[in-house]
């Protein structure tokens, strides 16, 4: 009686060792970008360059290290300019991180009309491609986030 005891505590052992052996590394999930603020330089719509914080939100138990990302924002539904991220980005699990990023205003004239309004705070989308490397893979992770920015920082009063 006691042989087939060992016998079944061995197996059940073995089998959990194998069972957990098998299981693969956690995925990389959601991660969610959303617009903060723009920052003005000096000569503010004089020229198609801004300034844009962006905030990244990692939603993983898992860190994410971003190799890069690309950005289109649209301001009440028009587009309005592209954002091109070559720098890396560590993201802790669960936490969040701002960055600055340039963005060059393909539509400017569009843009002074929505800044220079009695209410400068306008809707916007942002569509947003990250990538990053999972085992000497590149992968992508693609998102859109719609919420509202205030403009008001870009026109000189």
């Amino acid at each position: 009686m006691i042989f087939p005891a060992r016998l079944f505590t061995v197996l059940a052992l073995v089998c959990g060792l194998f069972v957990t052996g098998c299981m693969s590394p956690p995925r990389v999930g959601e991660i969610t970008v959303t617009a903060v603020e723009f920052i003005a330089p000096a000569h503010a719509l004089s020229q198609p360059r801004a300034v844009l914080t962006l905030r990244f939100i990692n939603e993983n138990l898992i860190p994410v290290a971003l190799s890069g990302s690309k950005h289109k924002l649209y301001l009440n539904g028009t587009f309005v300019g592209e954002i091109e991220n070559k720098e890396a980005i560590g993201l802790a699990p669960s936490s969040a991180k701002t960055h600055d990023v340039a963005i060059f205003f393909e539509n400017l004239a569009f843009v002074r009309q929505l800044a220079s309004q009695a209410n400068p705070v306008v809707s916007y989308r942002l569509v947003n491609v990250m990538e990053y490397r999972e085992s000497d893979e590149k992968n992508y992770l693609k998102s859109e986030t719609n919420s509202t920015i205030d403009l008001s920082s870009l026109v000189r009063k």
